[in-house]
């Protein structure tokens, strides 16, 4: 076999089998307790003020942190694992980060319309300042 084609097969079994790793390791699901951190990050501690449960020192969110942990070994979806928790401890726990439906659409729009009035509101002020001063 001529060298050239030795060291481009050799080139693409590395290639192969640095995308098999790679892909292996993206594919693979996350360590348990990975898992149960990324899942806690999203509920917010109702004692502390803005912070996920998964940070907090506080002794109620290590309880809420503790049904989480339950929930990813019992095989739960995070979908599941979040509802069960909000709806064990109600109105004090809380998403940090919403999800975009009927009953929260003024939490995504509010901001939106604003930041779209603010740039409105600032454009119609040059334009009034360039009229003015022309």
């Amino acid at each position: 076999m001529p060298d050239n084609l030795v060291h481009r097969l050799r080139a693409g079994a590395t290639i192969a089998l640095a995308a098999f790793v790679v892909i292996s390791v993206l594919a693979a699901p996350p360590p348990p307790e990975d898992r149960a951190e990324a899942i806690g990050s999203l509920i917010r501690c109702p004692v502390c003020a803005g912070e996920p449960i998964a940070d907090s020192p506080a002794g109620l969110a290590e309880d809420m942190m503790s049904l989480v942990r339950e929930g990813v070994s019992a095989g739960l979806t995070d979908q599941e694992i979040i509802d069960s928790v909000v709806g064990a401890y109600g109105a004090d726990a809380q998403v940090l980060d919403p999800p975009f439906n009927m009953e929260t659409v003024w939490l995504w729009l509010v901001p939106a319309l604003a930041l779209v009035g603010g740039i409105a509101a600032a454009l119609s002020r040059r334009r009034n300042r360039e009229a003015l001063g022309s």
